[in-house]
């Protein structure tokens, strides 16, 4: 029997050794560092007998403060989850920290009996060592990774603590502020090391910036954040095309489903035009963009003004490089109507030679009117009055021109050109007043022949009405003779 106690007793002791590895055991002391752990054996008690209770207490007047185990239900939270009873009624303190350090007693239930064992933690330990805490942000935000050193008097933080971040990129505390300001672009800030802060404060969060962060003091103490950033989600990748006239304006819509993101990056491009950013920046569209995302981060919707006929086509709005939408869209320009014709007049007079486009709608951005024999523009969109030339604007379609007190040097073919893409002919013909010309003496003899034709109906009509009048009037007189002779015939035999 007494062998069997002695073996377990090596047993145990030898247990009990190798828990309390890195300590340095000097009994009744105990010194470890921050991240061990320790057994605190209660010695001169049999463990056969009686049970034990541990507290923490006062070393100088040796007065019990509360209990660690069984744990005291409000003052005993920090052990939480650390301490264990071991069979030799000797007690285990993992993951030990400087505030554990103090005077440790163990008490009989059955007898007033105890001992106790003085416990040293010199070092710095973490606040939370081993915790892990989940964040979630929205891109744009900023974040607070706590993590929070206490040192033994004898202690100040050092060099051997440092943050791991992802993408095995690491901080070590000895890097100044300007160095960490270069290499994450003044996102990243640590705190006074020296106070025992060690956070980091990431600000103005990326979607690049998720992943898991770690507060390590050596290989045995560390803090655990697993960050997600909530980035910018577009509804749907294709929008219903949209259809305008030149000269208009169009929203073309582009926003995060949640609109508490702020996504970091986001452009507009012009598919056709090989990827062209659509930006102020950009010549072609400088002055007629706008975007809205410096007032609403989550609003990337892209309004155009003043459109053109190159407008047209697809725009891509793309997100942090990652999801993009498409919009088709539809600029109907100027289709000029009809095509060469003549315009005839004559000298002294005026003349509009017409242009205009099909669509009453449409407004061009650019025309001209030139004369072909000399190419000089002689009125154009930055032009409208020229002299004797003048554009007809009674509605932006209407590009037809106007030419007053005709001369001999007016005659000849004009023409109307719109966005340099397309023209139409007019040629303008000059007569003199004292010369017909073959045109008009066609429509002179037309009229000679007609106007012919109604007098000789006419006098037809006059002689068959007078020779009917004539006949009437003979008739009467007949009549009037036969009459007399009756009358005449009558008063005779009378």
């Amino acid at each position: 029997m007494a062998s069997d106690v002695m073996c377990l007793c090596v047993v145990l002791l030898f247990s009990g050794l190798q828990f309390t590895t890195g300590c340095a055991v000097v009994l009744p002391y105990i010194t470890c560092s921050p991240g061990e752990s320790v057994l605190l054996p209660c010695r001169d008690i049999n463990s056969h007998l009686t049970e034990v209770q541990w507290w923490i207490g006062d070393s100088q007047t040796h007065t019990l403060h509360y209990s660690v185990s069984p744990l005291d239900a409000i003052k005993g939270q920090r052990y939480k989850d650390r301490v264990q009873i071991q069979g030799n009624l000797s007690l285990s303190i993992t993951r030990l920290n400087v505030d554990d350090a103090g005077m440790y007693l163990c008490k009989t239930t059955e007898a007033d009996k105890m001992s106790n064992v003085h416990l040293y933690v010199e070092g710095c330990s973490l606040s939370g060592n081993e915790g892990s805490v989940e964040i979630s942000r929205y891109s744009g935000e900023s974040v607070l990774l706590s993590c929070l050193v206490k040192c033994s008097h004898r202690h100040e933080p050092g060099s051997e603590f440092r943050w791991k971040l992802p993408n095995s990129r690491e901080i070590n505390l000895n890097i100044n502020s300007a160095e960490l300001s270069r290499l994450y672009q003044g996102r990243f800030q640590m705190f006074d090391i020296k106070s025992g802060n060690l956070s980091l404060l990431i600000s103005n969060l990326t979607e690049e910036d998720e992943g898991l962060y770690s507060c390590w003091s050596k290989e045995n103490q560390h803090k655990s954040f697993t960050l997600t950033v909530k980035g910018c989600t577009l509804p749907e990748t294709e929008r219903e095309p949209k259809t305008k006239y030149t000269g208009d304006s169009v929203l073309l819509s582009c926003s995060c489903k949640d609109p508490k993101t702020n996504p970091k990056h986001f452009r507009w491009t012009h598919v056709e035009s090989s990827g062209t950013e659509v930006s102020s920046q950009t010549l072609r569209y400088k002055d007629r963009v706008h975007t809205f995302h410096k007032t609403t981060p989550s609003n990337l919707s892209l309004l155009i003004s003043n459109l053109t006929e190159d407008d047209q086509g697809t725009y891509r709005c793309t997100v942090n490089n990652k999801t993009s939408a498409d919009t088709r869209l539809i600029v109907k320009g100027c289709v000029l109507s009809k095509h060469h014709i003549t315009k005839s007049s004559h000298p002294g007079g005026s003349v509009i030679l017409p242009c205009s486009c099909e669509d009453p709608k449409t407004r061009p951005e650019h025309f001209e009117w030139k004369r072909a024999a000399v190419n000089d523009t002689l009125v154009s969109d930055a032009e409208e009055i020229n002299g004797r030339f003048q554009t007809i604007r009674d509605s932006p379609h209407n590009l037809s021109l106007r030419i007053s007190n005709l001369t001999e040097t007016d005659r000849g073919l004009y023409v109307c050109s719109v966005n340099g893409k397309q023209s139409r002919h007019v040629n303008l013909t000059l007569t003199d007043s004292a010369v017909i010309n073959p045109l008009d003496y066609q429509y002179y003899l037309i009229f000679l022949i007609c106007l012919m034709l109604l007098l000789a109906t006419g006098c037809i009509y006059r002689r068959f009405n007078q020779r009917a009048r004539k006949q009437r009037r003979g008739s009467r007189l007949i009549q009037s003779d036969e009459d007399d002779t009756y009358t005449t015939a009558v008063y005779s035999s009378s």
